[in-house]
């Protein structure tokens, strides 16, 4: 099961980075959010692409 937290996801970032210049990133980037788990490719992907779509906009 996926940890809850406060963190940035791929589903917040744009709404996280509308207010601020940075954001932390914690346990997102690991496998089915699980700490001890090795980073998920497609989970960094999946948030750098809405990360990216923000700062489009920032023209």
């Amino acid at each position: 099961m996926e940890a809850s937290n406060t963190g940035v996801r791929a589903h917040n970032a744009a709404e996280q980075l509308a207010v601020a210049d940075g954001a932390i990133v914690g346990t997102y980037f690991k496998k089915d959010g699980i700490f001890e788990n090795r980073a998920d490719q497609s989970r960094v992907e999946e948030l750098m692409g809405e990360v990216a779509k923000f700062r489009a906009t920032l023209t």
